[in-house]
């Protein structure tokens, strides 16, 4: 993004050669790319909607272990009030449970069933063992991984228009150079001192950098 703000610069500079060679070329052609680079640069680097995702992978990782580490609590206190009731146990997930612990979505509706049979058995839970906290704390693990899981997903959906918008934004500030590269061979034809500035920088692959830049859309992955 450097060489545009060089090249906004280097216009402005030259500006008398461009608005005397053609029309075309008022100031205000100018100011519109400055306006876009401006734009381009307050949107957010994918970067940072990757730093952001990852630590909302991470929250919901620790979101899954606690309602794991929560369970694995529970269980015991289920099997002491329905001993040998396997069939109770299914229902509280029992053969459900590993599978359970493979992703945040998982284990949201495992909890979301978790806490529909512990209410089913609430008699019986609180007759024996568990208090209404115990109710409460199975509730709140659960909201606590979905607001994980919607920071997530809400940061994917951002992550997503931020790149639109971004790629929208620079192709229009690269249609807008082009026309100002294209005269400047013209203009600057036997300046090849002046004329090297007025050329789309070349990646190390050799290939033009607005073809990536401008053009390609990145990786949403």
């Amino acid at each position: 993004m450097s060489w545009v703000s060089q090249s906004i610069n280097l216009i402005k500079e030259e500006e008398a050669r461009f608005t005397s060679f053609s029309v075309f070329f008022k100031p205000e052609r100018i100011q519109e790319v400055a306006a876009l680079f401006v734009e381009a640069n307050n949107i957010p680097s994918d970067k940072v909607y990757v730093d952001i995702q990852a630590q909302a992978t991470e929250n919901i990782n620790t979101c899954v272990e606690a309602c794991a580490k929560f369970y694995q609590a529970c269980k015991f206190d289920i099997e002491t009030v329905f001993p040998n009731k396997k069939h109770i146990w299914n229902q509280f997930g029992f053969n459900d449970y590993e599978a359970a612990r493979k992703s945040g979505r998982a284990m949201f509706m495992f909890y979301s069933d978790f806490i529909l049979i512990a209410n089913l058995h609430k008699e019986a839970m609180t007759a024996a063992a568990w208090t209404e906290a115990t109710f409460t704390k199975i509730a709140e693990l659960k909201d606590k991984l979905k607001i994980n899981m919607d920071q997530q997903t809400k940061c994917r959906v951002d992550r997503g228009r931020a790149t639109d918008e971004r790629v929208v934004c620079l192709n229009n500030i690269y249609e807008k150079l082009s026309k100002y590269m294209k005269a400047a061979k013209i203009i600057y034809a036997n300046n090849e001192e002046m004329l090297r500035w007025f050329k789309f920088p070349v990646s190390s692959k050799g290939s033009k950098e607005e073809s990536t830049e401008f053009e390609t859309q990145e990786d949403m992955a």
